[in-house]
Order: structure tokens, then C-alpha cells, then sequence
């Protein structure tokens, strides 16, 4: 009878039945006596094979989007969405005939449920962009922005009600969301110019340096979404970085004019595109991440929330410039109502090299508050700042991607967490 059973589930596993494990318990038959009083059901678990470009900076993969029912995310097995309470698979985005794996998908998708995936054209340029229905993974359109100079590795794409914008190779350009015309496209200032972009789903920063243009330094800002701002910034000779936030406008740029390296200062812009605040990334805040992908800033535009040191993270006041508090051993996965929630090795309450725990943050005082444990009967969950986390807060549900310590296969996980 065993036999027979094994023979059954590898027939059934590899027809792709349901597209998601078999074993998609809340763990209630669980009986291990180190199960804590406080641990999250595990809804559902599904395979999320290893993608070579997981990890990457800006665009890489780990991304996790919502529609109205699914989480969608990529890996190595493509751009999938999967029921967020059971975990069935829903459907996969058509790769464009020419184009090889997925190399990027835009940190988010837009109000309206449109979302932008990078694919290889080939030679591993990652230059291939889809523009996909989030509610059905249909794909709107495709474009091949593969040019004849050098590969692209780093992509840059983002989304909003209006256009797709990109960093591609020597595409820098904005296409309407439907049908993909091309809206703008980026023209230098002059034939001799040092130029750096930044994108986010509202803004456009562009820094220049050239010798034949004047002002010979310029940092001009651009609403892609509405008639919001559209200023420069005459003398700015600073490299621009990355768009961090769109509220309030936050850039990651050079230390000083004439550097390239967009590492070594943070600045705010205010509403109507002026220069609001500098702070020099040094002394404590040399060790923020400041990625996209781990930087939140509150609604109220005072607080931003980022990546710090190995494994950590910290609170900013972009205000003063000074760190509110820092933690080790920790993730930030979204704002919500309560606070910063994070998923963390180290609470108040545990131990590392424990199961994970799920808290609330105040984002001024960093007080914790536990909302369980994110429990795994074998406890091979990795570190939390080597998982992609997303946080569900219609439904408190955390989502998280990532390969287990034991040598597990890579995977995405749904852990449903007590309302507060």
C-alpha cells in the first residue's frame, strides 16, 4: 500500500496537478512538543525554484505583487500567481517567443492591476519587456529593447496609471500602458554629458554633467504620472542613484559633484521639486541598505525605514538625519495601521537561531510588539534578510520566498497571523 500511494502522488506531482504541493495544511496535525502556544498557521507552501538573478539590486527577481486574490511572484519557474489562501496555481505569463528566463518584474504593479516583466533577449541582456494583466497574466505587450551595444544586467522598470517606464540598455523611455506607444524618450543635454536616471512609478530623476550645455550641472525632476513636478535644479552635479520614495521625493545620490558613485548622500525634495533635505551617508548611516526593496517611508513623510548592517535594520528621521533606533537580525516587510512589520530572529522575546518571529514596530520608539511565530516543524527557515517578505494586511497574511538552511528547496510560504 505505501508503494502504491508513492506511485500515485510522483504520477500526480508530475502531471502538475493543481500546480502547488499536495501538503497544503495549516500544520494542525503538528504535534512537535517545541510548537510554541504563539505559532502562525502555515496556510499553504508552494515550490519556488532558484532563479540566477534573484538578489539583484534594483530589479531582480522578489518581487511579490497582489490582485484582489492571488500573490504573483517570479523565480525560475517564470512569473506565477498563486491563490493567496490556498496556494493553487492561477496561471503563468507567456514568455515572448524569443525571449529566455525572467531577469526582472517592476517592484510593483499599478492601481489598475498592470504589471512589467523583464525577460533575457538572449546573451544574458535583460532586455525583453511584457507588460501583464495581474488579474489574468495576459500580456498587453511586448516589446525586444535588445540595442547592439552593451548587455543590460541591472534593468530599470517601473509602473503607474499612465505608462511603463524604462532604464534598458540605452533605452531610456516611457510607453503608454495600453498598446506600449512610446510617450517620451530621453534626450541628452548636449553631445559631451556624464547622465544618471532614476526611476520610480511618479518620477523621473535625471542628473547631467556636460561640457557643452548650460547650466554645465543640472538634477531635473519630472512627474511621469501627472502635471506635478517638473523642475531642475541648476549647479546640481551630484549622481543620481535611485528613487526611494515618491512621498516624499527621496533620492539616493553621489557624495559630491563630479563623483559617479551615487552612494554617498540622501536628499528630499519637497513638493514642488525644491531641495528639502541632505544628509551625508556617514558615521551610523553609512551602514543603511537604502534599496527600493527594503526602504518604507510612513505616510506622514518623517519616518524612513531601511535595511542596516548584515542582516538588520534601522529607523531614519528625515528630518534630522539621525537614526531612531537600529536592529539586528531583522526585515522590514510593509507599513500598515500598527506600525513596521518585520519579520525577526531576535525579538525581545526569543533567541536567535529560533524560529522566526512577526512583529509590530513603532516607528519612533522601535518598541516590538509579537504577533506569533512564523513556525517550521523542522525549523529550516533562512535568516529573514535573505527572504522576500510580503505582508497581506487585509487578511494578515505574511508571504515569504526563500531557500530553507537544511537544504531545502527554494519556496514561497503563506502564514495566516492573529488579528491584532
Amino acid at each position: 500500500m505505501p508503494l502504491i500511494l508513492a506511485i500515485v502522488m510522483v504520477v500526480l506531482i508530475g502531471a502538475g496537478v493543481g500546480g502547488y504541493f499536495l501538503f497544503t495544511s495549516d500544520d494542525s496535525a503538528d504535534t512537535a512538543s517545541d510548537r510554541p502556544a504563539n505559532a502562525i498557521p502555515r496556510l499553504w507552501e508552494a515550490p519556488s525554484p532558484v532563479s540566477e538573478r534573484e538578489g539583484q539590486d534594483e530589479n531582480g527577481l522578489r518581487s511579490m505583487w497582489f490582485n484582489n486574490d492571488d500573490v504573483i511572484f517570479g523565480d525560475g519557474g517564470g512569473v506565477r500567481a498563486f491563490n493567496r489562501k490556498t496556494g493553487k496555481k492561477q496561471w503563468t505569463v507567456k514568455t515572448p517567443k524569443g525571449a529566455g528566463e525572467v531577469c526582472a518584474m517592476s517592484k510593483e504593479p499599478s492601481d489598475d492591476g498592470v504589471g512589467a516583466v523583464v525577460f533575457d533577449a538572449g546573451g544574458d541582456d535583460c532586455s525583453f519587456l511584457s507588460v501583464v494583466d495581474t488579474d489574468t497574466g495576459r500580456t498587453l505587450w511586448s516589446k525586444n529593447l535588445k540595442g547592439g551595444g552593451s548587455t543590460e544586467d541591472r534593468p530599470q522598470v517601473v509602473v503607474n496609471s499612465k505608462v511603463v517606464a524604462v532604464a534598458i540598455g540605452d533605452t531610456y523611455a516611457g510607453f503608454t500602458i495600453t498598446g506600449g506607444a512610446k510617450v517620451w524618450a530621453l534626450i541628452a543635454r548636449g553631445h559631451d554629458c556624464t547622465t544618471t536616471v532614476g526611476l520610480s512609478p511618479q518620477y523621473r530623476a535625471v542628473g547631467s554633467d556636460c561640457s557643452d550645455a548650460k547650466p554645465k550641472k543640472q538634477l531635473a525632476l519630472q512627474d511621469l504620472e501627472y502635471s506635478g513636478i517638473h523642475s531642475t535644479v541648476s549647479g546640481e552635479g551630484r549622481a543620481v542613484g535611485q528613487i526611494l520614495s515618491d512621498r516624499p521625493l527621496t533620492i539616493r545620490m553621489s557624495a559630491a559633484a563630479n563623483t559617479i558613485d551615487a552612494e554617498g548622500s540622501l536628499s528630499t525634495f519637497t513638493k514642488e521639486g525644491e531641495l528639502d533635505e541632505t544628509f551625508k551617508l556617514e558615521g551610523e548611516l553609512k551602514d543603511l541598505s537604502l534599496k527600493p526593496r527594503d526602504t518604507f517611508v510612513d505616510e506622514d513623510e518623517q519616518v524612513l525605514v531601511s535595511g542596516y548592517g548584515s542582516g538588520g535594520m534601522a529607523a531614519l528621521d528625515l528630518k534630522t538625519g539621525k537614526l531612531l533606533w537600529k536592529k539586528s537580525a531583522s526585515a522590514p516587510a510593509a507599513l500598515d495601521t500598527d506600525g513596521l512589520i518585520a519579520l525577526t530572529d531576535a525579538p525581545a522575546t526569543g533567541a536567535h537561531g529560533q524560529d522566526p518571529v512577526l512583529v509590530s514596530i513603532g516607528l519612533r520608539d522601535g518598541k516590538e510588539k509579537v504577533l506569533g511565530t512564523v513556525y517550521d516543524p523542522k525549523h529550516a527557515l533562512g535568516s529573514p534578510d535573505l527572504m522576500s517578505l510580503a505582508w497581506d494586511g487585509h487578511t494578515n497574511t505574511l508571504f515569504l520566498q526563500g531557500e530553507g538552511i537544511n537544504g531545502d528547496k527554494s519556496s514561497v510560504q503563506a502564514f495566516k497571523a492573529p488579528v491584532s
